[in-house]
């Protein structure tokens, strides 16, 4: 019995090995000639004979049915061409904006904000452009916004699909075909499936993201609006929407790619654009002004600061020796702050060597140490705000010294540390918190330095106003006898000198200077 079992069982598999032998069985390689088997089945049942699936070639009628696409969209073609998606979104914006909106729009454009600018201050400017642009982009609301962004996804469709590369296509059924030249009449031929393959490929990723079912008008309408006259009219484009409808319906590009590739399970999703073009704009328009506003405000404040320059000081004014802008360029170069307030700090320590310990000094020398001062407490704070000044000096000769290469604390450890900073994280934390304490330290210094001269400044006023009640004074009692001293020129000294730190104050708080805290 177990005999006949094991001759039965081998009976059977020898029948099903020869059933697999000629069915095919489980085999890849013959599953896969069944799907393509149906599929040429699919296709040739349809209308569209583009295909000859034994001689694996594609079929005249198929360049015939891409060249009368190609003759009604050539005209848009070219007009897209000559056109750069920055061009069309400037043209869907502008249809879609009202009058007053395209108004408010061209009042924040550079030149209109520049030219606005010589009339009035930049203050003013700034909230006054800043209003005018709150209010435009107010109105773009949620609304407004899906539909210019639905407008603009259209026309960015149809210019994907009127630029493909049909010519290119076509010129393989006939070399003789001519680009935009329809007189000539085309003779195709049927040529071996492998050399359209990626073009079909290219087609359908184009064509099969037409929104087929969309209201087209609008499109229509804008390119009536901004041409003048319609490359393809909106009727055209209703029967080649239709036609490509039933080709995608159908799958027939599809199933030529199958069969042409020998890949029965090809298939193309074609990606759902939706351009959106609102919310750039918005960001664009916001950073432009923003961006506008910045340069007229920092021209001005060059400008000021060149005024206010040639009133402080008579020369050019020397950098420090170390904390200056040309080591600074070194760190700014790799992304660091670099020395922030090398500029403002050079100015003070010369205001400080060039004005503060001369004229001042004589100044001083007259009002504190030879004043009679009705109460010597009043003195104080001008006494106090003029000693400080002079230890500033000191202080900023002691901070150019730690930011020496050589020897410098701070300088050093820059310089040292700097080589190994893009491989060494813990360096390069290092070289942040170095430069931030040198600007912190250079920051306290010129804000303490500004404090206190305009608390001497204030005090020289009281000093002036005092002066001009002679021979009633309240504050000092000796004035003329300090005049005398000063040979008849105290008062102009004291207004040289306040005006002289009142500049160098206004020139010193047109720097953003801060203290950065941990």
């Amino acid at each position: 019995m177990a005999k006949e079992s094991s001759n039965a069982k081998s009976s059977g598999n020898f029948f099903q090995n020869l059933i697999d032998s000629i069915f095919g069985g489980n085999d890849p390689e013959a599953a896969k000639k069944r799907q393509l088997k149906s599929i040429w089945k699919t296709l040739s049942k349809s209308k569209y004979h583009f295909y000859k699936n034994s001689a694996h070639e594609v079929d005249p009628a198929f360049a015939k049915y891409f060249y009368e696409i190609y003759k009604v969209i050539s005209p848009a073609q070219l007009m897209f061409q000559n056109s750069t998606p920055a061009a069309l979104k400037k043209i869907v914006l502008d249809v879609s904006m009202t009058k007053e909106q395209r108004e408010a729009y061209d009042l924040l454009s550079e030149s209109a904000i520049t030219e606005q600018s010589k009339k009035i201050g930049i203050k003013e400017l700034s909230e006054k452009t800043k209003q005018t642009l709150e209010g435009l982009l107010s109105q773009f609301d949620n609304s407004t916004i899906a539909k210019i962004d639905n407008l603009y996804t259209k026309l960015m469709l149809l210019s994907n699909f009127c630029q493909f590369d049909f010519y290119f296509l076509l010129k393989k059924f006939d070399g003789n075909v001519k680009e935009h030249n329809f007189s000539y009449t085309p003779n195709f031929r049927p040529i071996t499936g492998t050399y359209v393959a990626e073009d079909i490929k290219n087609f359908i990723a184009v064509a099969w993201c037409i929104p087929f079912e969309a209201d087209w008008e609008d499109v229509f309408k804008l390119l009536r609006a901004v041409k003048g006259v319609e490359p393809i009219t909106l009727a055209v484009w209703k029967k080649v929407m239709a036609r490509l409808r039933q080709l995608r319906e159908r799958k027939v590009l599809e199933m030529m790619v199958q069969l042409i590739t020998e890949e029965p399970n090809w298939r193309e999703v074609p990606k759902s654009e939706d351009f959106r073009i609102v919310d750039d704009f918005i960001s664009d328009t916001r950073k432009q002004v923003e961006t506008t506003l910045a340069n007229l405000k920092a021209r001005q404040t060059a400008g000021k600061i060149d005024s206010l320059l040639s009133q402080v000081f008579t020369g050019d004014v020397e950098p420090l020796k170390n904390y200056n802008t040309a080591n600074s360029a070194v760190f700014e170069r790799k992304d660091y702050d670099g020395y922030l307030y090398a500029e403002p700090l050079s100015y003070l320590k010369q205001f400080l060597l060039d004005y503060t310990k001369k004229e001042i000094r004589e100044l001083s020398d007259i009002l504190l140490v030879r004043g009679d001062w009705a109460n010597q407490q009043l003195a104080t704070p001008m006494s106090d705000a003029y000693h400080q000044l002079l230890e500033v000096s000191e202080k900023i000769a002691a901070l150019d010294a730690r930011m020496s290469e050589d020897g410098g604390e701070l300088g050093y450890k820059l310089k040292t540390l700097l080589p190994r900073a893009e491989r060494d994280k813990e360096a390069k934390g290092i070289i942040k918190t170095t430069l931030k304490d040198a600007n912190n330290a250079a920051a306290r210094l010129i804000i303490s330095a500004v404090q206190y001269y305009v608390s001497y400044d204030r005090n020289l006023k009281m000093c002036l106003e005092d002066f001009v009640k002679m021979p009633r004074s309240e504050l000092v009692l000796n004035w003329r006898e300090l005049d005398h001293f000063a040979e008849g020129r105290l008062k102009e000294m004291c207004v040289e000198a306040y005006k002289k730190i009142y500049a160098f104050v206004q020139l010193m708080q047109n720097f953003q200077v801060n203290v950065e805290e941990d």
